[in-house]
């Protein structure tokens, strides 16, 4: 009797409206098969794949239909294994799962996996029976709707799925019109940049003079060595004349010390000290003055040339194979005054550019953090 009473609303068209309490605020029906499909000719521009899991191939079949007068792409199965694999493997913009396939109220398992494995995928659970609690649960676990199966509301399936596809496609264009905002950003920003160096520039030229500051900054050096002889050999090198202030430490802790001081430019570490290794040295200086070039030396002996390296992060580069006086390093060290040249004028150009643009920057930041978050919790919803 009482599914003679469900049939009998069915069959009455029941629209949906608040269940018990208002906890539901919609719940309508599209009846016992959706066969009869109506002739519609509204179409989508973007052809989106819709999955559907249903045990009854009828079903499956009026909804290919009823879909595909959308141009909406259907895919049809009756195993809900199956359609797991569709949702791990491809994105569908809407799935209609019927909620007693594989068994009764088998489609909320489906839900939960389609919620975690596919969030932004739409969800529409179908229904032959009226069930207060089961809607309940079918929203609170996360589903778009829940329809009841009902000729009289297969439009109102096909304007749901229909809605999904078109907030899905205006989704879409949103994050992509956010990724350009945020890539012309960068873009725009180091334009900036360059206009600004570029006008720096130019003043400089109209003036009729360089960049003195830069051109005759001395490039700082600490030589850690316990050899006190090495600075005489370095001394011809590393002058005064030719743009260097030397600086001497004797051991790894010394040369700590040294370069908290004078925040040199240019650090050369003995491979074998006393007190340290060289390398351990190194590590700390760059702790210490992260910018400076570092470079690690084994000093020639009776038996074998010397050799000197650049170190990079982790990586050593061979800059000089052999050497045998420090005159071998002429070239490698003016190639490396040129470079901390280069970066010097470009760290001023920075802080020129930051201290004539410092509200601009400020609002720029803000927004571009504000675009990273949005764009964040859109990559994070698409997982």
């Amino acid at each position: 009797m009482e599914q003679e009473s469900i049939s009998a609303s069915l069959a009455a068209g029941l629209k949906g409206g608040p269940l018990r309490g208002g906890e539901i605020a919609r719940f309508r029906g599209i009846g016992a098969s959706v066969v009869a499909v109506s002739d519609d000719n509204s179409s989508n521009d973007d052809a989106h794949e819709i999955l559907v899991v249903d045990a009854d191939t009828t079903v499956q079949q009026g909804l290919v239909g009823l879909l595909k007068k959308s141009n909406l792409i259907v895919t049809t199965t009756a195993d809900p294994e199956r359609g797991r694999d569709q949702l791990i493997n491809k994105f569908y913009a809407a799935a209609l799962v019927d909620v007693d396939t594989p068994k009764p109220d088998g489609g909320l398992e489906f839900l939960a996996f389609a919620r975690a494995s596919s969030p932004q995928t739409a969800i529409i659970l179908m229904s032959a029976r009226k069930s207060f609690d089961l809607a309940v649960a079918a929203f609170r676990g996360g589903a778009t709707d829940i329809v009841l199966k009902h000729p009289d509301h297969v439009g109102y399936l096909r304007d749901q799925v229909l809605k999904a596809t078109r907030e899905m496609r205006v989704e879409n264009e949103n994050k992509a019109v956010l990724e350009e905002v945020s890539e012309m950003h960068e873009s725009f920003l180091s334009r900036m940049r360059d206009l600004s160096r570029q006008k720096q520039d130019l003043e400089e030229q109209l003036l009729g003079r360089e960049d003195t500051a830069v051109r005759n900054e001395a490039m700082r050096v600490v030589l850690v060595d316990e050899d006190r002889t090495a600075a005489q050999q370095f001394s011809s090198l590393i002058s005064p004349e030719n743009g260097w202030e030397l600086h001497v430490a004797v051991g790894g802790g010394e040369a700590l010390d040294l370069a908290a001081q004078v925040r040199p430019h240019l650090v050369l570490v003995k491979e074998n000290l006393p007190d340290l290794p060289g390398s351990m040295v190194v590590k700390s200086l760059k702790q210490t003055v992260p910018d400076a070039v570092t470079l690690l030396f084994t000093p020639p002996s009776s038996s074998h040339p010397g050799e000197l390296k650049l170190v990079e992060g982790s990586r050593l580069m061979l800059l000089v194979p052999q050497f045998t006086s420090t005159a071998d390093f002429s070239g490698p060290l003016s190639e490396i005054r040129e470079g901390i040249k280069k970066k010097v004028k470009e760290r001023r150009y920075l802080q020129s550019f930051r201290q004539g643009n410092m509200e601009f920057l400020r609002k720029y930041t803000y927004l571009k953090r504000r675009l990273e978050k949005v764009l964040n919790v859109r990559r994070d919803a698409g997982r």
